[in-house]
């Protein structure tokens, strides 16, 4: 598929996640399904700009995954420029800007959602960014701040900005992730005003629900995050519904927890092979595994114990004994 002038085997995409979606973790959701697009979690320019080799192992290899994009979050049009200046050295294929991250510590430096209440600004950075990057530019939002009362503005400055395409968020700002349900009426409004592709997200946990965003809004592709989390089958389950009408369930077991933990450690000497990291490798190999683990124990029989146990451990041979135990 085709989103502004990027070309895509499909239209899934896996969303940027802090301590989440980190190089072992999207080669573990690509061993299940192609994913037309992954994404390198948000990077702050004021920390590319002041220590730019603390985000090294961030972008370590990411060559090696395209088509993949590298998000910023940003309120100073000076690191931003700083910041796409050095990224031009490495090869990805999209510069995403953040203007949705809900979090208290975007809202206080005025980047990520906060934007969406300061419009001038949010339209000045996007313009350096698509001055600046030799790579196409998309930007991503919410539907608005506290409200959607903006909607049609967004989509202006969107429409005349020059980026490739805008993934939405189909909750406010204020409204973080659970707190309200979708509001899908606003992203069908503003896919009516764009001239651009649309990607959705939020809530996308099943292949009915993506058929049913899709059908309802009209988006042209789908961003999957939380989701993929502890069922990293998410997007075959998606892509088999869609081609061929299959519906596959969510199952699991301590059978197939433990199958999916054996793919995660071959995604993780994949990636170390060859590489030095700043911290230890064992350390990284624990922190890596402890949470995957701690996600892929989801639904099974026992798994708030389970995830207890794994939860307590210390190091990689603490936690080795707690699965081969199980």
């Amino acid at each position: 598929m085709k989103l502004g002038t990027l070309y895509l085997e499909n239209r899934y995409i896996l969303a940027p996640m802090q301590n989440v979606t980190t190089s072992p973790y999207r080669r573990f959701c690509r061993k299940f399904q192609k994913i037309g697009l992954v994404c390198v979690p948000m990077l702050y320019t004021k920390r590319i700009e002041k220590n730019p080799e603390t985000i090294v192992d961030d972008l370590c290899k990411i060559e090696k995954e395209r088509p993949i994009s590298v998000q910023l979050i940003s309120s100073d049009p000076r690191s931003l420029k700083k910041s796409i200046d050095y990224l031009e050295s490495y090869k990805f294929d999209v510069l995403d800007i953040n203007a949705g991250c809900p979090s208290k510590r975007a809202i206080k430096a005025k980047e990520g959602g906060y934007l969406l209440k300061d419009l001038e600004r949010l339209e000045n950075l996007v313009k350096i960014a698509v001055k600046n990057s030799s790579k196409p530019v998309s930007l991503k939002i919410r539907i608005g701040f506290e409200d959607s009362n903006n909607i049609k503005e967004l989509a202006e400055i969107a429409n005349n900005s020059g980026i490739d395409f805008l993934t939405v968020h189909a909750r406010t700002v204020k409204s973080f992730f659970e707190h309200n349900p979708l509001n899908l009426d606003i992203v069908k409004k503003l896919k009516e005003n764009l001239t651009i592709p649309l990607v959705g997200n939020g809530d996308i946990a099943s292949p009915i629900e993506a058929n049913y965003f899709i059908d309802y809004t009209n988006v042209d592709a789908l961003m999957i995050g939380r989701e993929s989390m502890g069922n990293p089958q998410i997007f075959d389950q998606i892509h088999e519904y869609f081609t061929k009408g299959k519906e596959i369930l969510f199952r699991n077991d301590k059978e197939k927890m433990l199958q999916n933990i054996e793919i995660y450690k071959r995604c993780l000497d994949e990636f170390l092979n060859g590489i030095i990291l700043p911290r230890n490798i064992n350390e990284y190999k624990f922190m890596e595994l402890k949470r995957n683990s701690i996600w892929l124990a989801k639904s099974i029989k026992n798994s708030a114990i389970i995830r207890r146990q794994i939860s307590n451990t210390k190091n990689l041979k603490q936690l080795e004994l707690v699965l081969n135990n199980m």
